[in-house]
């Protein structure tokens, strides 16, 4: 356990500029699934310092235990750690990971079991999801949709309900990313605000606002993917330049994008989209 302290603790007292730093330990590139409300990661280990993030997170590893580090409840080994909403933790950089996000204001989120434990805790690991994970870590899609459905241990569609209105209001907002988005603008001619609001989350399991700004975000890395610059790309998705977007991208994930956009470093699949590579 000692040893393990030392570890954790050199990288955690280390500067920021070791956030994010890739482990030399496989030269996959990373695999990326992404959703209206959740995030699938799968590559190498990144050392990270002390920091925190929105979004809720689950972790494992493809080759065995993930080592992470919480100031409040100290070195935590296990095969499959979750990782509170804005706990603050740390780990070093080894081995193959596999990192589900998810957002605090998803009805996924609200239904997961052991979530009102908070800060970093362990949860029963089915072993059988690792060689689900090594499959979606080369690009298979099905894969990575049971194994989602394995680590919130429910079904994990995404597609939208029916609700012709919410249809309406997704496709209008997916028209208007590259400039200021409201409520009330997407409501007007055809619900109040807080009826929209409510029959929006129904439908595609978050509030609206979180929604566009996922959808920003979609667009950004989309973006990028096809060439753009962060510049660019950040414009082109209704931000304010591209530390505004590095800012919400690390603020929701606890990585820096430009850890994934550097050319052939991702696979990116946006799953109701073709891949892009």
């Amino acid at each position: 356990l000692l040893v393990l302290r030392s570890m954790v603790s050199e990288y955690a007292m280390r500067d920021s500029s070791n956030l994010n730093k890739l482990a030399m330990v496989s030269p996959a590139p990373f695999q990326l699934y992404v959703w209206p409300q959740r995030l699938l990661m799968l590559g190498p280990a990144y050392a990270s310092a002390q920091h925190r993030h929105h979004a809720a997170q689950i972790a494992f590893g493809l080759d065995g235990p993930v080592i992470f580090e919480s100031p409040h409840t100290g070195i935590h080994r296990a095969d499959m750690l979750l990782i509170s909403p804005n706990a603050p933790h740390a780990h070093p950089a080894f081995g193959a990971l596999a990192f589900l996000y998810l957002w605090p204001e998803s009805t996924e989120w609200l239904h997961f079991s052991g979530r009102e434990k908070g800060d970093v805790v362990p949860l029963t690991f089915d072993p059988r999801l690792r060689s689900i994970a090594r499959c979606a870590a080369v690009g298979d899609a099905v894969a990575a949709s049971s194994l989602v459905d394995g680590l919130i241990r429910r079904s994990a569609s995404s597609a939208l309900s029916d609700d012709a209105l919410v249809s309406r209001a997704v496709t209008l907002i997916n028209r208007s990313l590259d400039g200021p988005i409201t409520l009330a603008a997407v409501a007007k001619a055809h619900l109040s605000p807080s009826r929209l609001a409510h029959r929006f989350r129904e439908a595609t399991g978050v509030p609206l606002r979180r929604y566009v700004l996922w959808s920003r975000l979609r667009i950004a890395t989309e973006a990028v993917m096809r060439g753009a610059s962060l510049t660019e790309a950040a414009h082109l998705a209704g931000f304010a330049d591209s530390a505004h977007l590095s800012r919400t991208f690390r603020a929701m994930f606890g990585v820096a994008p430009s850890l994934l956009f550097k050319p052939g470093q991702a696979n990116v699949t946006f799953c109701e989209t073709a891949a892009i590579s």
